[in-house]
Parts: structure tokens; C-alpha cells; sequence
């Protein structure tokens, strides 16, 4: 098939491009930000990537309904991405954008996870994530898939999967569910790790200086953001499309602040 032939085509590959350089270029500079200390005292950094409306995707929640992307047309969409066993960062970011929605009422919002940890990600503990740490009163759905189904929407928004080997990611999962039966049978009340992460502080490492830094070599960012170690880091961030279906305002993880997501949540809802 030719561009002449589709005239649709080169948009949506421009787009495609675009939103992957942009964000490989967040998830690094986000890592500098939070390393040299840059933004403290400062407003959060937003990002605007391309208004084109998004191609659409279809996947499974974690109560087996199929979500399409176009089907949220005429609602404010909170995109990102995480993966249910995770202790700190993803339930720390979950409950940012929680509390966020619960600021500004949480209508005319829904809330799609897309799972960067295909095995580790089942149905249950989709639910349990989303029950623990983005109970809103709204609409949320963890998206979840094989790493077939999940992978051109990685693509899509330039998101780099957990590098986790299939086997590991399992025995971590496990683990993960051990440890709060564990916590549930002895009747303590749970951890909130959520509640207690914050962001490492440390210097930005020497490679941060580079003109022109390897976005996919975790090294640069210096120690991991994750408990779960370097094979548990993911790109992330949240994403807000319009009720056009457009592309709006995006967040970095490192920049995710409640008072402005409740703000650009709002003004959202607001426009007709």
C-alpha cells in the first residue's frame, strides 16, 4: 500500500514517530530532573505532544470487558501505565492520580492502565491494584494482554515494557501475592509503601552531561526507582486525551503533582 493511496498514512506514522522520540526524551530528561534537583520550587513540567487524534486499540480489562480507545469519545481519557505488582512507584503514581480525580469529582473521566508486565498482570491482581490504590468512584480499567496484544501499544506511546525475564516475572508476582496473604492473615494492618515512597535523592551521574544521552541505557538515571531492581524499571507517564479523542497534556512520572492534574482534568471536562 502507498502513502498516495491512504493519505492517512503519513500522519498517523508522523505521529508514531513523534510520540516515541518524545518519549524517550521524557523518560530521560525525567530522570535528570529528579536527579539534579531542578524542578524544586518550581512549577511541574508538563509536556505537549501532537493533538492528532489517537489511533485506536483494543484490549481486555481486568473483568474481561474489551475497551476500545475510540469508544471513550465524548469523555476525558487519563492514560498511563504500570503493572500490578509493583510495591512503590506505580501504586505511589496510582494514588496521586486518585486522589487527583476525588479533587476535581472524577466525572467525565475514565482511567485506562495499560499492563507493562504481561505475565505478572492477571485479572485478580488487576483488580486488586485498582481497588487498593485508584478507587476514585469512576470508571478504571487495567488493560491487560499477552505481550503480542500489548506490544503495538507500546509502540504507540513510546513505552519500554519491563525487562523482566517471563520466569522472573512470574516468581515475582507470586512472591508479591505472598507477602500481602501474609499481611491479611496476621491481621496487622497492610504497609502503605505507596504513602512512603519517595523519589531517590542522588546526584545526576556523570553521563547526564552527554549531548546526546542513550535513552534505553538505565544506567544514566543512576540508581532504580523500583525495590524490585533494574529489570522492574518501565517508561511511564500520564497522558490526557480530550473528549475528541486528542492528544492534550502529558505528565512525567517525576513531575506528577495532584493539584495540576486535578486542574488540567478539569479544564478538560470543561470544554465542549
Amino acid at each position: 500500500m502507498t502513502a498516495e493511496a491512504h493519505p492517512e498514512a503519513p500522519r498517523v506514522w508522523r505521529g508514531r514517530i513523534l510520540a516515541t522520540i518524545l518519549c524517550l526524551v521524557i523518560g530521560v530528561f525525567g530522570g535528570v530532573w529528579a536527579a539534579t534537583g531542578q524542578s524544586e520550587g518550581k512549577a511541574p513540567v508538563r509536556f505537549y505532544p501532537p493533538a492528532e487524534q489517537q489511533a485506536d486499540f483494543r484490549l481486555r480489562d481486568q473483568d474481561g470487558r474489551l475497551i476500545r480507545l475510540q469508544a471513550q469519545r465524548g469523555r476525558v481519557v487519563a492514560l498511563t501505565f504500570f503493572y500490578s505488582t509493583c510495591w512503590d512507584l506505580c501504586p505511589a503514581q496510582a494514588e496521586i492520580m486518585r486522589d487527583a480525580l476525588r479533587r476535581m469529582g472524577g466525572r467525565g473521566v475514565d482511567v485506562l492502565v495499560v499492563s507493562v508486565d504481561p505475565v505478572g498482570d492477571t485479572p485478580p491482581r488487576a483488580r486488586k491494584f485498582l481497588h487498593d490504590h485508584l478507587d476514585y468512584g469512576g470508571p478504571a480499567h487495567f488493560l491487560i494482554g499477552s505481550r503480542r496484544e500489548l506490544e503495538p501499544v507500546w509502540r504507540r506511546y513510546g513505552i519500554a515494557p519491563i525487562d523482566a525475564t517471563p520466569a522472573d516475572a512470574a516468581a515475582s508476582a507470586v512472591a508479591a501475592d505472598r507477602f500481602w496473604a501474609m499481611q491479611e492473615k496476621s491481621g496487622a494492618p497492610p504497609e502503605d509503601e505507596a504513602a512512603g515512597y519517595e523519589h531517590p535523592k542522588r546526584p545526576a551521574p556523570a553521563d547526564a552531561g552527554d549531548a546526546y544521552p542513550a535513552a534505553d541505557d538505565l544506567r544514566y538515571r543512576g540508581r532504580t526507582r523500583h525495590a524490585h531492581g533494574a529489570e522492574y524499571e518501565h517508561s511511564a507517564y500520564v497522558l490526557l486525551i480530550d473528549r475528541h479523542g486528542r492528544q492534550r497534556v502529558g505528565f512525567p512520572f517525576e513531575q506528577l503533582s495532584e493539584p495540576e492534574l486535578a486542574k488540567d482534568l478539569r479544564a478538560l471536562v470543561a470544554e465542549r
